[in-house]
């Protein structure tokens, strides 16, 4: 599989979770994902039985046609002549989409990703992980008589380092790296030393705020993605 074609999957597995954490909050999602089917079951499962068959896999740049594109309406195939030179090659190809284009309209895909500047996927991630965190940390608030009020971006910093440190321990180090300016100030999973942290190294002039200040950012991203997902949009 093209290396563009598992990117892809990667962000509607994203757009997957957020999804299933927009159900869970109980807000009203688009009647369009009907066709979703069962979002309960993990992604992988999901992808195999439902997401494949009407979510098109198509690559974001040009490249040369394999098996799979031979037989994907999603795919203008051109012939260029091996002789010419790119600049001709490119020059004639942009004239030949245009006239295309005027033929049989822009295509779009029911389930596209939105248009424009889109983030760094580990950031969403980390957004989606942020998001984990806080919803963990006021559901035990709320066990112990408390409310959401109680839970503050320096709980959900601790929780969320704590998540990535252990994921680190756990895979070697290998797959999502944690965004270094969460261990600005220090690496405390203790919420009430993170403005203080006594292991932080000495030359470590980083501030502890910015660290706080990145979790809210997290969080308030998070939550515009999850009232654009429940609409039908993805990332935002």
């Amino acid at each position: 599989m093209a290396k563009n074609a598992v990117l892809r999957r990667e962000q509607y597995r994203l757009w997957y979770e957020f999804l299933n954490r927009a159900k869970q909050q109980k807000l009203r999602v688009s009647k369009t994902y009907d066709e979703w089917g069962d979002t309960s079951i993990g992604f992988v499962r999901w992808w195999r039985d439902c997401g494949s068959k009407i979510i098109s896999e198509v690559a974001n740049g040009v490249h040369l046609a394999t098996d799979a594109s031979l037989d994907n309406d999603n795919y203008y195939l051109v012939a260029i002549p091996k002789h010419i030179s790119p600049r001709l090659a490119r020059v004639q190809t942009e004239q030949l989409m245009k006239e295309l284009k005027k033929q049989h309209g822009t295509h779009k895909f029911k389930w596209q990703l939105t248009e424009g500047k889109m983030p760094h996927w580990q950031s969403v991630r980390a957004y989606l992980h942020a998001l984990d965190c806080q919803d963990m940390l006021v559901k035990q608030a709320m066990e112990s008589g408390g409310s959401a009020k109680d839970v503050k971006s320096k709980h959900v910093l601790a929780a969320l380092r704590e998540y990535y440190i252990k994921k680190s321990i756990r895979y070697k180090n290998a797959g999502d790296r944690a965004p270094l300016r969460l261990f600005h100030g220090g690496r405390t999973t203790d919420p009430d030393l993170i403005l203080n942290d006594p292991t932080q190294s000495t030359n470590d002039l980083s501030d502890p705020q910015d660290a706080i200040n990145a979790v809210s950012a997290y969080l308030r991203n998070a939550n515009k993605i999850l009232l654009a997902v429940k609409d039908g949009r993805f990332p935002s």
